[in-house]
């Protein structure tokens, strides 16, 4: 029986998420300033880099759950194809 997730698999995950947020980030924070964005109506009240920070590992975690769903049902697929 075939491992879902092996290390070489996790670190595909994990990478292709890293170059999602990296993209992620870019593209939101050219078009929304960060000192604009509110947290249930507060302001933030934190430095550009923090924000900046805490966006990126929101897009990062975003694109890992993605990619690890995407990864999950491929191997179900595998496990039906393997037993057919």
């Amino acid at each position: 029986m075939r491992r879902v997730f092996t290390p070489v698999r996790a670190m595909r995950i994990v990478w292709s998420a890293f170059l999602t947020a990296a993209l992620a980030e870019l593209v939101f924070f050219s078009v929304f300033d960060p000192f604009d964005l509110h947290f249930f109506g507060a302001p933030l009240d934190l430095s550009r880099e923090a924000i900046y920070t805490m966006g990126f590992f929101g897009f990062w975690a975003l694109g890992i759950a993605s990619a690890a769903l995407s990864a999950a049902l491929e191997a179900g697929e595998e496990a039906v194809d393997d037993a057919a």
